[in-house]
């Protein structure tokens, strides 16, 4: 019993949401462009996480507006096209975070 509910613990305290998520390549360099969702179901709130070598950074965010940072990624997306990286789509990717205390 005490192993089941334990379990059950582990599991509640993570959360998975969809996003959209961009590989981007340059020779052997990768980036990422990810639309993060922070409540599973919903597009809002939002943000647009940037991953390079280097490190990640989020680049916009969203409360109430929903496209915004799924418009802001492609936008971004399209960017990095034009600056020389090979960029495609890596559709539903489902990551699982830890739920904040």
């Amino acid at each position: 019993m005490k192993v089941m509910l334990l379990l059950m613990l582990s599991i509640l305290s993570f959360q998975a949401s969809a996003q959209d998520m961009y590989v981007c390549k340059d020779g052997s360099a990768e980036r990422t462009v990810e639309v993060v969702y922070s409540q599973p179901g919903s597009k809002v709130p939002c943000e647009v996480k940037y991953t390079k070598a280097s490190g990640s950074q989020i680049l916009w965010s969203a409360n109430h507006e929903i496209g915004y940072c799924e418009s802001k990624a492609q936008a971004f997306v399209t960017k990095l096209d034009t600056l020389g990286l090979t960029c495609s789509k890596v559709n539903n990717t489902v990551v699982t975070q830890p739920l904040s205390e």
